[in-house]
């Protein structure tokens, strides 16, 4: 004979869905924060470029001036 699952009784069902509710918020909480990291980091590494470019511009700029006409 195969065990059978029991099922549980209506106040353990009612308190397993309510962690199970909590657990699902808890976990959407989360997900919006490291959403919300992920597009700083994005917002960060985009700043980081546009830096980048614009000291090569200028570095470009400093170094034509130099060249005899």
């Amino acid at each position: 004979m195969t065990k059978q699952p029991r099922i549980p009784d209506p106040e353990t069902s009612k308190r397993l869905l309510a962690n199970l509710r909590k657990t699902h918020l808890e976990m959407q909480e989360f997900n919006e924060e490291l959403a919300e990291i992920n597009a700083r980091l994005a917002q960060y590494i985009s700043q980081q470029k546009l830096q980048r470019v614009r000291h090569s511009l200028d570095v470009l700029a400093i170094e034509s001036q130099k060249l005899p006409d």
